[in-house]
């Protein structure tokens, strides 16, 4: 009987131990990770909520790019001659370090046009062969993004890769309908600018690869703008900064008017930001904390943590977003932004018309790519008098130039030549400010006389200005 109790009472006690040893270490404080934990919940569950739906279709996802009106003309009185595209890039690290980046994954799916275009990039790479001709600026540049999973500061991702390829891929099938040159351009037909970053020159590769035939491809020759505004001859105007200094005091201004945004976007970036970031930013831009919160929103990442209790609200990110685009489009009622439009687009609209006059001359190019940046997306429409959009900007934009000629009318001089442009696909012709005598056709397809751009580019660029030509615009006191 002693013995029995004796037992009991050294069981009770080794149970006593391990129960007071399993509190202990549930109660052990744990070592703090040298980053910030993610919040647990998603920013998909977001997708819900009519407030933050039109985040996400800033994204611009591969499986959500359609057609638009692109090619809708479809007549044996109007023919297609040329296509002028300007895309912005696709999908991007952001631009300023961020907490957490490691753990957002930044791939894409594995579509069969991916792995088409991985492989055929794969074969020239091992045959020696690269796919452009001539001695090129890109040379030393990958073809693809060098870690396919992680997002790179400011580099393109697979998933920009995929939005470039099925972009391209769309606007082929469409284009093959009404122009069915698209399916025999050759090399000499095919004109590409790209601005000299690996998310330019990449998006501008994708693009093509699923746009034009793979021979005309392989021999393609890509050409480095010197300017993201593409102005080639018309670059050197040193009022543009004197403008944008305008345009950016505006901006802060509104800033300062609105002090629950400062403490809003100021919060949200210290939970946003890491140490990397610049000083600037970390003070709480509200467009860099915009730019920054697109990395975790365009991959379904969660949303990052200061601390493991103060983590980025759903609100923060709608109040973030609905505030930068009432900026955005204050600004393009800002006179200092129209003319700083006017201004930066003009060495770009004045190659445009180029190619037009080219491409009904038959002389050719045919097709023109321009692969830049938002900047010279939301310049050139501004410059153009297109109202704002808040999808403008959206990783894989694109602005279209359509040019027609109709064989019923005189083709003495620009006579029977016609355009029509459409933003994002969507025809906005009936918006471009100097196009006077819209003709309308069936499908709601919009024309503009040739003559129109010409005489603007010419005659009435500047008067908005009270000059008369680039050099006195670039060169006034204001």
């Amino acid at each position: 009987m002693p013995n029995k109790a004796l037992h009991c009472y050294l069981l009770m006690i080794i149970w006593i131990l391990l129960l007071v040893a399993g509190v202990y270490k549930f109660l052990e404080p744990r070592q703090r990770p040298p980053e910030p934990a993610v919040t647990a919940e998603l920013f998909h569950n977001l997708a819900n909520d009519i407030k933050t739906r039109r985040i996400f279709k800033i994204c611009n996802f591969p499986h959500e790019i359609t057609d638009g009106d692109e090619g809708a003309l479809h007549s044996k009185k109007w023919v297609m001659t040329g296509v002028i595209i300007l895309i912005r890039h696709g999908d991007r690290g952001p631009l300023q370090h961020v907490r957490n980046i490691s753990a957002v994954n930044c791939g894409s799916q594995e579509t069969e046009k991916l792995i088409s275009y991985k492989s055929y990039l794969h074969n020239v790479t091992i045959s020696g062969r690269a796919p452009w001709t001539g001695p090129g600026p890109f040379h030393d540049f990958p073809l693809l993004p060098t870690h396919p999973r992680q997002c790179q500061l400011g580099q393109l991702t697979m998933q920009g890769i995929s939005q470039l390829l099925k972009l391209g891929q769309i606007l082929r099938q469409t284009y093959l309908h009404v122009w069915p040159k698209i399916a025999t351009l050759t090399p000499s037909e095919v004109l590409v600018y790209s601005t000299r970053y690996r998310r330019t020159f990449q998006s501008a590769l994708s693009f093509l690869f699923a746009l034009i035939p793979t021979e005309a491809f392989t021999k393609l020759s890509i050409f480095e703008s010197q300017s993201m505004n593409f102005c080639f001859k018309d670059c050197g105007c040193p009022i543009t900064d004197k403008l944008w200094k305008g345009v950016k005091k505006s901006i802060s201004h509104q800033l300062k008017s609105h002090p629950a945004v400062a403490v809003l976007a100021e919060a949200t970036g210290k939970s946003l930001f890491s140490t990397g970031a610049e000083q600037g930013v970390l003070g709480g831009d509200p467009h860099a904390v915009r730019d920054a919160l697109l990395t975790y929103v365009c991959h379904g990442s969660g949303l990052p943590c200061e601390t493991p209790t103060n983590c980025i609200k759903r609100q923060n990110v709608a109040g973030v977003f609905a505030y930068t685009d009432w900026v955005n489009y204050q600004k393009w009622r800002n006179a200092f932004w129209k003319r700083l439009c006017l201004l930066r687009s003009y060495g770009l609209i004045r190659h445009i018309v180029q190619q037009m006059l080219h491409m009904v001359s038959n002389n050719g190019p045919f097709l023109v790519l321009y692969s830049g940046h938002d900047h010279t997306v939301e310049q050139l429409t501004t410059a153009l008098g297109l109202q704002n959009d808040p999808l403008l900007l959206r990783y894989g934009a694109r602005v279209v130039f359509e040019v027609y000629q109709n064989y019923e009318e005189s083709q003495n001089g620009a006579k029977g030549i016609y355009f029509r442009v459409l933003s994002n696909g969507r025809d906005v012709t009936r918006q471009v400010s100097f196009c006077k005598d819209i003709v309308l056709l069936e499908n709601k397809v919009s024309l503009c006389k040739i003559e129109d751009i010409v005489r603007f580019i010419h005659d009435d660029y500047f008067v908005s200005l009270n000059v008369t030509n680039f050099k006195d615009a670039c060169s006034r006191n204001e």
